[in-house]
């Protein structure tokens, strides 16, 4: 079990964690007590890449323009100017469900988190992205 509160504390923590299927509730509140950003994309039907990034689109309020690939994701995801904050907790709920549906696209979702996440780590924001069971 994580210490939610003690990662949120600080942008040195910034990354991709995994979470046990009861864990939302302590996430969601370790968040908001540290004033971050918080939203859950719930991938419970979620099927394939279209489906996947739709749920994301709908929950992180993604600009009308964003194009529905990887590489709009990626520009979504390093750059949260319609959604100005001292830092981000994104849950992606059901996730290994979504991974055994779709590996190849759970895997390019993984790597741009990653790659999302070192992003705000070198701009000293938090940034985390919990994969939850």
């Amino acid at each position: 079990m994580h210490d939610w509160a003690g990662i949120f504390s600080t942008y040195l923590n910034t990354g991709v964690y995994l979470a046990a299927p009861d864990a939302h509730a302590a996430i969601r509140q370790a968040a908001r007590s540290r004033d971050l950003e918080y939203a859950e994309v719930d991938l419970k039907r979620v099927k394939d890449k279209r489906g996947f990034l739709k749920k994301t689109t709908d929950a992180l309020s993604f600009p009308a323009h964003f194009g529905m690939n990887w590489d709009a994701f990626n520009d979504c995801l390093t750059d949260m100017s319609w959604k100005p904050a001292a830092g981000y907790v994104v849950l992606f709920k059901n996730y290994q469900s979504f991974a055994i549906k779709d590996a190849l696209d759970a895997h390019m979702a993984e790597r741009i988190f990653d790659s999302s996440a070192q992003y705000w780590k070198q701009k000293k924001t938090p940034f985390y992205v919990i994969l939850h069971e």
